[in-house]
């Protein structure tokens, strides 16, 4: 019997993130999909109150997805390991994100992430995977989505396969139970793994003001910012190295 995966992101359920990520990882898990109905970023674990959560199913590249209407990335991840899958699943994925979660600040920040906590906490294994974009490919990514772009994610997906095998099969440390996956955008072949520490508030706010408004400056810490560390998660992925992140299910840093 395959090992059974959830999968869910926060970008919603038609992202090329998700797609990509299901047509790789067919080989290798039972899969069932839960997903919001659209786009739920930057609300980290946050769990639907009051109100109650409906859900459809739809197909989607011939998979069923489970389509949870208003529904945060959290509460897909904790209806299908509860209510949704036919078994307890052997660890939930998210993602993939569009753009890197990366620094402390927004990974905690990331509904993607939260989704991962979400199982953390309920002793199933969760795996955060987002890709880091340039600004432009990011804003094309948001505006509209077809078919051709799902082929962006498709490396990011193969990388996320291999991690997944070697980690299954090399278990590093067996109190973890998040690990955020970050994969760099210009991903060499094979691809390289690096644990790291995610870069810390010192290196700056991640608002960065603009005229009269604050904008969030996720990008920024790489350009703005030669020193940061090389084994940070920002330094890592700035090196064409995927970066991850370990953690116990409450959100202490696993450290080797």
């Amino acid at each position: 019997m395959k090992p059974l995966a959830l999968l869910t992101n926060d970008d919603g359920y038609t992202s090329p993130g998700l797609r990509a990520l299901r047509r790789e990882l067919a080989d290798d898990f039972e899969l069932v999909t839960v997903a919001p109905a659209r786009g739920k970023s930057w609300i980290g674990k946050a769990l639907s109150n009051p109100g109650g959560l409906t859900i459809e199913t739809q197909r989607v590249d011939d998979a069923e997805i489970f389509v949870v209407q208003d529904g945060a990335p959290a509460d897909c991840a904790n209806l299908g390991m509860y209510h949704l899958c036919p078994r307890k699943p052997d660890l939930v994925i998210a993602g993939i994100n569009l753009g890197a979660n990366y620094t402390t600040s927004l990974t905690l920040a990331s509904g993607t992430v939260g989704a991962a906590l979400e199982a953390a906490v309920n002793n199933v294994m969760g795996i955060a995977a987002s890709l880091e974009l340039d600004a432009e490919m990011e804003r094309r990514l948001h505006e509209t989505w077809d078919d051709s772009q799902v082929a962006l994610f498709q490396p990011a997906a193969r990388a996320v396969k291999l991690f997944l095998r070697e980690w299954r099969t090399h278990v590093k440390s067996p109190r973890a139970k998040l690990i955020n996956l970050i994969v760099p955008q210009h991903l060499p072949e094979p691809p390289r793994f690096m644990e790291c520490a995610p870069l810390p508030y010192a290196y700056g706010s991640v608002f960065v003001k603009r005229g009269d408004a604050y904008y969030n400056r996720g990008r920024g810490f790489i350009q703005a910012n030669d020193a940061v560390p090389r084994a940070s998660d920002v330094g890592t992925v700035a090196q064409g190295v995927v970066a991850f992140t370990c953690y116990a299910g409450n959100l202490e840093r696993v450290i080797p």
